[in-house]
This record gives structure tokens, sequence and C-alpha cells, in this order.
């Protein structure tokens, strides 16, 4: 299969090229990572915990595609991509998902498949900035909370299949999507297999001043595989809200959004809210041209998982690695308190250095710490997840060469300590990423 899907996109690649008005896009991303204390499917250093908690790995993602200009108002775009790794002790099987009596899987690491395939149509009707795209997209809006791929993860965390109406005007834009995501199954392409979830929304932006916006939203998600009504991704919600923002307001900055999410998830009914809110100030007269910022990232959780409402806040289509919730990647924007401090320093100007910490707690005790689902155990009522600390350093060497270094150090908490092990993690990232520029 993969010997088929390579050889038919250079058939198309090749033809495109003859054709004309073509761009040639890709690239390459190289990553070397060590875990300690930690995997994606355990916290912990117990041997007996699934896979291992000191996994050193080499990441890849290659990409490879184009872009053809049918017409000026007609664009083709065509991109596959290969994720891989190695020197992970988690298979394949660790990451199939059952619901009733079908299965999918949706591995974080190892994929192959089409990251785009879509049709896009401007000057829809003849009219100046209305266009409509159908086909396979990352979908992302904003700052990924509420519609995002999680790009940071070797295989994309939301891939779609969709159809959008796009109105933009004054530097404002409005979309309406319908579409389906993807799994993520390293054997098999996507395009014509059963989808994971439905999804529809309306997100929109306005610009309110030379810096900023306001971006309200409101997004519906459906479950696909339901297994009999209770399977795993039984859910039928609608998330709603509004972000604001601008980046620099007399030197100050400011990031807010506010979500509300209704519905039903399995049997029970769905009611349940989260907020991200983070305000600071850049020192542009000072070397390095610090932007301090201060923050709270919270989402509600349950204080009664057995009654009859699901009040743990979970994002739609959102990501959740990366930068979002710190870089050791075990939170998860659900029955969460962040409080989170950062400083943002330009050493030169193609150089980003960001250093950060993070204090976790579970919003109610009486829920899971969501990324591992990890209850409180013996009577115990501990919240404190533990702090985090998070070096980050960023330089684009050249337009096309891209150099990254991440350190991260989690400092257990109460909750992890008591219930789940007795350890602190860190991790390390060192990676590389090559854009092909035509």
């Amino acid at each position: 299969m993969k010997k088929l899907f390579i050889a038919s996109l250079t058939i198309v690649i090749a033809h495109a090229l003859y054709a004309g008005d073509f761009t040639l896009t890709g690239g390459i991303r190289e990553r070397f990572e060590t875990l300690d204390g930690m995997n994606k499917k355990a916290y912990g250093n117990d041997p007996s915990l699934i896979g291992r908690p000191d996994d050193r790995l080499l990441v890849s993602r290659l990409k490879l595609g184009f872009a053809y200009n049918v017409s000026p108002d007609i664009k083709f775009t065509a991109v596959g991509y290969y994720a891989s790794v190695y020197g992970w002790s988690l298979d394949y099987d660790g990451f199939k998902k059952r619901s009733g009596n079908e299965t999918y899987w949706m591995d974080p690491q190892e994929d192959f498949d089409f990251v785009a395939l879509n049709l896009k149509v401007n000057h829809l009707a003849g009219i100046e900035g209305l266009s409509a795209q159908v086909g396979r997209e990352s979908n992302r809006y904003g700052d990924k909370r509420i519609l995002g791929p999680g790009s940071w993860g070797n295989s994309y965390g939301w891939l779609w299949d969709l159809a959008k109406v796009s109105y933009k005007f004054d530097g404002n834009f409005v979309d309406v999507f319908y579409g389906q995501t993807k799994d993520k199954d390293k054997h098999r392409l996507s395009l014509f297999r059963k989808h994971v979830y439905e999804g529809a929304g309306i997100y929109s932006h306005f610009v309110t001043a030379a810096h900023g916006a306001v971006e309200p939203f409101i997004v519906y998600k459906n479950g696909l595989y339901n297994g009999a009504g209770n399977g795993q991704n039984t859910e039928e919600s609608y998330t709603y809200g509004v972000r604001a923002y601008d980046t620099d307001l007399f030197g100050f900055n400011y990031d807010l959004t506010y979500a509300k999410a209704d519905g039903t998830i399995k049997t029970k009914d769905y009611d349940a809210y989260g907020y991200a809110a983070k305000v600071g100030y850049r020192f542009k007269s000072v070397t390095w041209k610090p932007n301090l910022v201060v923050g709270q990232i919270y989402a509600s959780g349950d204080d009664d998982p057995n009654d009859n409402t699901v009040k743990t806040f979970r994002t739609p289509f959102g990501g959740t690695d990366g930068s979002l919730y710190g870089r050791m990647d075990i939170m998860k924007w659900s029955n969460l308190v962040e409080n989170v401090v950062e400083l943002h320093l330009d050493p030169e100007a193609n150089m980003h250095l960001k250093l950060s910490w993070h204090d976790f707690s579970l919003a109610d005790a009486n829920d899971a710490w969501a990324y591992y689902k990890k209850y409180n155990i013996n009577g115990n009522h501990e919240d404190a997840l533990g702090q985090e600390y998070d070096a980050e350093f960023k330089w684009n060497y050249a337009k096309d060469l891209e150099f990254q270094a991440i350190y991260a150090y989690f400092d257990a908490g109460a909750f992890v300590t008591k219930n789940v092990s007795d350890n602190n993690a860190q991790r390390l990232f060192l990676q590389v990423t090559y854009a092909l520029q035509n």
C-alpha cells in the first residue's frame, strides 16, 4: 500500500509539473526524545506498567505534495505524510479503541496518509471574498484550543474530510464547515474507511484593533463509533464561546478564551465549561525584549461521577500537545487548574527563548487526572498534580531550516505520589525541521 501511495503521488506530481502552474511542498522533521518516569500510556517507574518509562526515541515525519492552480480561482492541493518512530516500547495494539463490536486505531506516533487533499474555489458565485473548499485538511483556528490538529505529536491529532464555506472581508472572516475526522492507522489509508467523529461549526474572526480580534465560535461533535449507545466515543455535544486577544496593546498583550459545552455523553447529560486567560507585558526597550506573561487555564471537573450529568469539560477538537498545557504532555484541558508564568525572550530576530512555570491541580478531586484517567484511591482527597518547569529554544537558522531544543521537568504533587507513582519525570527534545521550498 505504501509503495502504491508513493508511486501514485509521484505520478500526479509529475503530471502537475508538466502542466504548469504548480508549487511543490513538503519537508522533513527529525526529533530525538528522551522520556524518564512516564510514557504516553502510563506514569511511573514500575516495571509492570504498560511500556517502559525510559524510552529513547527517534521520531520522524516526512511530507511531500503539491498545490496546483487549475485557474486563477481554483486550487487543488495534495500532500501525503509518513510518520514513524524508533525505540518506542508501546506497540500498535496499545492504541486500539473499542466501541461495541467495532475497533479503530488512534496511534499518536505512526501514520501513513494524506494530510491535505482538497479543492478550493475562490470568488464563489462571483462574490469577492467568498470561497468554498472540499476535501482533507487540518481545520485549525485561533490558538488551537477549540479546533486544532495538535501537530507536535508525530501523527496529526485531528485531520478532517470536510466541506467549508468562507467569507473574508476587511481582515475579518466567517467560516462554516461540516466534516468528519479520520482515524490514525499506519497500515491503511483512511480515505474510504469509517470516520471517528463528525463535526460542524462556525468560527469567525473580527478585528478589534491593530493587533487584536475577537473570535466567536460554535462547534458540534458527534461520535460515529457508538457501540449500541454506550461506545467509547459516544458523544453528541455543542461547544460555544469566544476568544479575544491582542498581541500589542500599548505594550500589553492578552489572550482570553471562554467555552461552554452542552449535550450528551454516553447515557448522561453533558454540562461543562472551560476558560484560558493570559495577560502579559513586553518590555520593548530592554535587551532581548522580554515578555512576561501570567495566566490561568481552567476546565471544570465532575463533583459526582455517579450522577446523571457529566460536568468534566473536554475540548471538542482542540490540540492537547505542544505548548498548550506544558511540554511534558501529560495534561489535558479537562478537570484542570493550571496557573502559569511565562518569560519570552528574543536574543536575536531569528531566535526565541521561552521559560515557563506551571502549577497543575485538579478542578475537582472527585474526578480523574484526565490524561491518565487516574482517581484518588484509599480514601485520599488530593488535588495537587504537581509543578512543571519548561525551557524552550527555537532558532530559525534559515527560511527553510529550523532548530528546537526543549527540556521539561515535572515535580509530582500529592495526588500523583499518593495515588499513581512516587516519582518525578522529565523529557528532552532535540528537533530539526527542513521545509521544502519551491
